[in-house]
């Protein structure tokens, strides 16, 4: 397995694997978020992160029941005096009537998107690619970025109605590594990066602010289909992503905008360096060119330094 360069896995000096003070206390009052893949894991942590910010309306969806979910948000809102309304809607990221009903639904009864987390995912069994499953292995690209675009698509009209008009597409480590085995998954969190900087070339001049983020190795259903000798990497709790993406979304981080982070960086560190990440147009995937301004040659193919096979092995 090739390894992902140093500055993938810690960007910062400091890194966490739990939540910690700097990220705990957040503000999102006012706020509308909608969250999918909201029934467990880190959807879950997400959602109860922002009841605790103080979210006036919390939108959680998933294709399962949610009702336990909705406790858990009441009860962690109910901690800090709030009482947010929370709407629990039946969605199946994959299917366009599905997404474009709940997006109706939205539209009617809250009429905007705050902030949009594109958290729903698969991770397929890994296997090499002549002993793959088709259906397994193009159900995660399916799930992972097909479900996102047509979530993003369906509810960027809504996002661009708020004041917040942010998006969080959960990516994944994973882009940044090849896995004998992992190809699917792998590929499809490498193209959320890059669907990611897409948004905002087509929408940051309306204002829509869109970053890409790891939200840590957490064991979850999903982690669980990795390897069992890939186990020991998961570390993480998925209340550090939810108070992470809680924190990192109270303001509007335009200088993050199409950028890739995780949540295991140290927030604080991370914003003391925005000069550096800024001038130096870190934190982003390929340069290629804009069409309406001719070819720029990229200074390096990749942000992240590339690795020799020598390194590797």
């Amino acid at each position: 397995m090739a390894p992902p360069a140093p500055e993938v896995i810690a960007f910062t000096s400091t890194v966490h694997h739990d939540t910690y003070p700097a990220v705990a206390k957040a503000s999102q009052q006012g706020r509308t978020v909608f969250i999918t893949g909201a029934s467990k894991g880190i959807g879950r942590a997400t959602a109860i992160s922002f009841a605790k910010a103080g979210a006036e309306t919390i939108i959680i969806a998933a294709r399962s029941n949610l009702s336990s979910v909705e406790t858990e948000i009441l009860a962690a809102a109910k901690e800090v005096g709030a009482t947010p309304r929370v709407i629990k809607l039946v969605i199946d990221v994959v299917d366009e009537k599905s997404v474009a009903e709940a997006a109706a639904e939205i539209e009617k009864t809250v009429g905007k998107v705050d902030i949009l987390i594109n958290n729903a995912g698969y991770l397929e069994k890994w296997h090499p690619i002549s002993e793959s499953d088709p259906i397994e292995w193009w159900k995660t690209c399916e799930v992972n970025l097909k479900g996102l675009y047509l979530v993003t698509r369906a509810m960027l009209p809504l996002v661009l109605k708020s004041e917040a008009k942010t998006i969080v597409n959960l990516s994944s480590i994973a882009a940044h590594i090849v896995a004998r085995g992992a190809s699917s998954y792998q590929i499809s969190k490498l193209a959320v990066i890059r669907f990611t900087e897409f948004i905002v070339e087509e929408y940051g001049e309306q204002g829509v602010v869109a970053i890409a983020v790891h939200p840590g190795a957490v064991p979850t259903d999903l982690s669980s289909n990795m390897p069992d000798f890939m186990h020991q990497v998961l570390v993480d709790t998925p209340e550090l992503a939810g108070d992470v993406l809680a924190w990192l979304t109270q303001e509007r981080p335009q200088w993050l905008n199409g950028r890739y982070l995780s949540v295991t960086w140290d927030m604080p560190e991370l914003f003391a360096r925005k000069d550096e990440i800024v001038e130096g147009d870190k934190l982003k995937s390929l340069h290629v060119f804009k069409y309406n301004e001719g070819y720029l040659p990229p200074k390096r193919l990749y942000q992240f330094p590339i690795r020799s096979q020598s390194q590797f092995t």
